[in-house]
């Protein structure tokens, strides 16, 4: 099979955020079929999935800095029945569905590189793979994987958007916020005076907020809204969600201090209450050039004759939950365009120069003796 026919038939397996048993099981098979050492650990029960991640391990008595590849198993929805479709070069699905190369493509690079190393028995150190589940609704695998049972010295992971080439050295922390307004019911046409407008309290704390972009590694969002019970009747409460992301922590710090103020200033001006809750989804890390891993990642990228791209995102991924663990993580482009939309597609290039990308990491790694 060749790259594209693995990532052809991995799309076509459902695998939403806590539904990824089929596809877990068909990449067990797969690295099993190879003969790594194949685990799934419990990060499904904890998370009420259907599926833990999982850790596949290819020993080597080269001399070499453990490296570890990974990506994630889940997709976002519409995701059920993808039916892929190729025209000159470029995959997409049909139109009704997202494609799912976030993050399959990284999946389908992963078992394509670990099949040529052991077919073609090319020289490796130890390799470590990881595929997370549930990381589209927050990350949850790499937060409940058991770091200290793994090894790794470097980690590669094959989950941000542009060609094969980029790496990301760069990635924000995020607060996410929850907020409730509670406010009085009453009937909407009887007795208004009585009651006290919960969405209307929300309203007026967003009217205070400034959304977007805030500067340039600095964002604002109120992302979903839910109150009310019939049109009769004063919403007696209001759920606000929203998050606040920044390269720097007194920025994360300030913006989420601001939606606070708003939000009290807001409930206060309509007589609701108001809880707030604050948590941290991720934690930002910052790569320097001269970093080892960042080094091998820009040689591996032009051993594969392309031109490497250190970028910044404004994106979580499990890099950011790999770094803090204490393993030094990139994210690495293979090619993903137009993510989370049912325009998504992925180009053939793409794919063939991500493999291309890991197998000359495996070979870098090997010139640095551990």
């Amino acid at each position: 099979m060749s790259i594209v026919d693995t990532f052809l038939e991995i799309v076509q397996i459902d695998s939403l955020s806590l539904e990824e048993d089929k596809i877990a099981e068909y990449v067990v098979e797969y690295l099993n079929r190879l003969g790594f050492k194949v685990e799934v650990d419990q990060a499904g029960a904890s998370i009420g999935g259907s599926s833990g991640n999982i850790i596949a391990r290819l020993s080597s008595e080269i001399p070499s800095p453990t490296i570890l590849f990974n990506a994630h198993l889940d997709t976002v929805g519409p995701g059920k029945g993808v039916k892929p479709q190729i025209d000159n070069g470029i995959i997409r699905s049909d139109g009704t569905t997202v494609l799912g190369s976030d993050n399959k493509a990284g999946v389908a690079v992963i078992l394509e590189a670990a099949r040529l190393i052991i077919e073609n028995n090319l020289s490796h150190g130890p390799i470590e793979i990881v595929f997370t589940v549930a990381e589209e609704i927050g990350l949850l695998g790499s937060k409940n994987l058991q770091f200290d049972q793994l090894t790794a010295d470097l980690a590669f992971v094959l989950d941000a958007e542009d060609d094969a080439g980029g790496i990301v050295v760069k990635a924000p922390s995020q607060n996410s916020i929850n907020i409730v307004f509670t406010g009085q019911s009453a009937h909407a046409g009887v007795n208004p005076e009585r009651g006290i407008n919960s969405i209307q309290a929300a309203a007026k704390s967003i009217s205070f907020m400034k959304l977007g972009r805030i500067d340039y590694e600095t964002t604002v969002n109120m992302g979903v809204i839910k109150g009310g019970l019939a049109a009769n009747i004063v919403p007696p409460e209001t759920k606000l969600e929203g998050e606040v992301r920044s390269h720097s922590k007194d920025k994360l710090i300030e913006q989420t201090d601001e939606i606070v103020r708003c939000v009290e200033k807001g409930a206060a001006e309509i007589g609701a209450t108001v809880d707030i809750n604050i948590s941290t989804a991720f934690e930002a890390f910052l790569l320097s050039e001269d970093d080892e891993i960042v080094q091998i990642a820009i040689s591996a990228i032009k051993a594969a004759e392309l031109e490497p791209k250190l970028q910044a995102s404004g994106g979580g991924s499990d890099a950011n939950v790999i770094n803090q663990s204490g393993i030094p993580a990139v994210n690495l482009s293979v090619g993903e365009d137009h993510v989370h939309s049912t325009n998504e597609a992925i180009s053939i290039e793409n794919l063939e120069n991500g493999v291309k990308i890991l197998l000359n990491i495996v070979s870098e790694a090997i010139k640095r003796k551990k």
